[in-house]
């Protein structure tokens, strides 16, 4: 699997999770399919399954244990360290990007409500004594609170694809480390 459809594939999750809760504790697998990989949070775990042909799969627990095709890997001490980082990273990235998500779902609403008080506005300069320049400062103002809003978010978003770029290198550095993902092409 390549850099930018790994970083897809877990912003994709914020889309299709549902929620802005912790995920480690749902107990109701959210679920992903993307280019010949599905990707599933269930039971605390984190679980690709490639699915053309057979249905090779790689699952990592948070107790830091690896699954290649549903056997169990045996990892030293630097490998276990290695799975349990990307099992970490990949919840936090999936927090963050969900948080993100909905955080820009709301900030999209308050545009709209300021959107609805402008048509009012307008409605008030034409039947009360309200003045076109005071609606147009009022909504300056509230555009600007609602874009200063947005840029704070877009930081959140660049330091989310920094640290989706970190998870990518984590993924590149489990391959090398565990010959049990060395053939697995698409992960």
């Amino acid at each position: 699997m390549k850099a930018l459809p790994f970083l897809f594939l877990f912003l994709f999750v914020i889309f299709s999770a549902g929620s802005a809760a912790d995920l480690r504790d749902s107990g109701c697998g959210h679920h992903v399919k993307w280019d010949n990989v599905d990707f599933d949070l269930e039971d605390g775990a984190i679980v690709f399954t490639h699915t053309p042909g057979q249905r090779e799969s790689v699952k990592f627990t948070e107790d830091q244990e690896l699954f290649v095709n549903h056997e169990r890997v045996k990892l030293n001490r630097q490998q276990r360290k290695l799975v349990g980082e990307f099992y970490e990273q990949s919840r936090a990235l999936i927090g963050e990007a969900k948080r993100i998500g909905w955080e820009g779902a709301k900030l999209g609403s308050e545009g709209a409500k300021v959107g609805l008080q402008a048509v009012a506005g307008i409605l008030d300069v034409i039947f009360t004594e309200y003045d076109s320049d005071d609606l147009e400062d009022e909504m300056e103002r509230k555009a600007e609170v609602i874009e200063k809003k947005a840029e704070k978010l877009e930081a959140r978003a660049d330091k989310l694809e920094e640290k989706a770029d970190n998870l990518e290198e984590l993924r590149q550095e489990l391959k090398e480390e565990i010959p049990e993902l060395h053939d697995l092409d698409w992960f």
